[in-house]
């Protein structure tokens, strides 16, 4: 027995199963596309996410730096320890200490800075700390008075230094002490060094 089949009954159906498919495949592929662009985008965002927390965590800890050690940062400032040299403090400090002590003659000379260096330890890596040369001669009543001139000028002076050197001799040995007031008995001698830290920027363009 035959079967005879109707193209045209089954030709529509048939175009519609094709066309079915082609929908489902086309769903099935676009589905799978917008899932991987969006793992891409998950992944990217997750990233920028790591990123923020790194970065807030750093500005945090910046912040903290900041809070702990700008104040301190301040008062060097104030104090002349740290910016450019304050040679006319320096020089106002010396002759004020000298007048209120009553020395009879003191006479000083700065020498340029120059960068610190201790000859057990060698330059400071780090910060650009200099150290200018002071040195004094004065005329002395007695040799206290040259421990009081350096306790004043420790006292109120500006800036930071130390005693590099000191030494005191007494004027005609072996003579008898002049204690009228009107003369000095002893000479001394002081090497300061005084201190400060030149900022970054200062450097720029320099010739080392």
């Amino acid at each position: 027995m035959s079967v005879s089949i109707d193209l045209k009954v089954i030709r529509t159906p048939a175009l519609m199963l094709g066309v079915a498919v082609c929908l489902c495949y086309g769903s099935l592929w676009g589905s799978g596309r917008f899932r991987e662009a969006q793992e891409q985008e998950l992944r990217r965002t997750e990233l920028v996410i790591r990123e923020i927390a790194v970065k807030y965590d750093a500005m945090a800890e910046n912040i903290r730096l900041i809070n702990t050690f700008y104040p301190r940062f301040s008062d060097f400032e104030r104090q002349g320890i740290i910016g450019e040299e304050d040679r006319v403090s320096w020089v106002e400090s010396v002759r004020r200490k000298g007048h209120e002590g009553r020395i009879f003659s003191l006479n000083y000379s700065v020498a340029p800075p120059e960068p610190f260096a201790l000859p057990s330890f060698g330059k400071l890596v780090g910060p650009d700390l200099y150290a200018s040369g002071m040195s004094i001669d004065m005329e002395l009543l007695h040799e206290g008075e040259m421990m009081d001139f350096i306790s004043g000028l420790q006292a109120d002076a500006k800036g930071l230094f130390v005693v590099n050197e000191c030494h005191i001799e007494r004027k005609g040995k072996g003579g008898r002490l002049d204690r009228s007031g009107w003369g000095g008995n002893f000479t001394g001698r002081l090497q300061l060094l005084w201190f400060h830290v030149e900022g970054r920027g200062k450097h720029r363009g320099r010739k080392s």
